[in-house]
């Protein structure tokens, strides 16, 4: 059970605060996964990134920020993406005709208002979300 204060702290944390916090900690982790998995030790690690171990060490125990470069450097090594950034949604623009039970949505491309990519015919009655297929 915690006690009032922390619990006090915890919703006074600023909410960027509270992100960084778990971005750091779900990378931290994932680095560590992919040393263990990859059988590298952190001293092979600073040598492949031309780092000293004290600098990979503290990047590992939260006492030194990442920055995207050395991000992007530690991808290359692992071999694998450590972060991913989300693709935006192409632009949509919908034209909604009703009747009764089908909506028909057409979507255009942000650069192209004159054509319609795809036409969308969704069964109000059948699915709740007409946007899951828009791609």
């Amino acid at each position: 059970m915690r006690s009032k204060v922390f619990q006090r702290i915890l919703d006074n944390t600023p909410k960027d605060v509270d992100i960084f916090v778990d971005w750091y900690a779900d990378l931290v982790v994932r680095i560590n996964q992919l040393l263990r998995e990859n059988n590298i030790s952190k001293k092979e690690l600073a040598e492949k990134m031309d780092k000293k171990p004290s600098e990979i060490s503290k990047w590992l125990n939260g006492e030194h920020n990442f920055t995207l470069r050395s991000l992007a450097k530690l991808s290359a090594e692992l071999g694998e993406p450590l972060m991913e950034v989300p693709k935006r949604k192409p632009h949509a623009t919908f034209i909604s005709g009703y009747s009764r039970s089908v909506h028909t949505f057409v979507v255009y491309k942000k650069n192209e208002p004159a054509k319609p990519s795809k036409v969308i015919e969704w069964q109000k009655a059948n699915e709740l979300n007409p946007l899951s297929n828009v791609g």
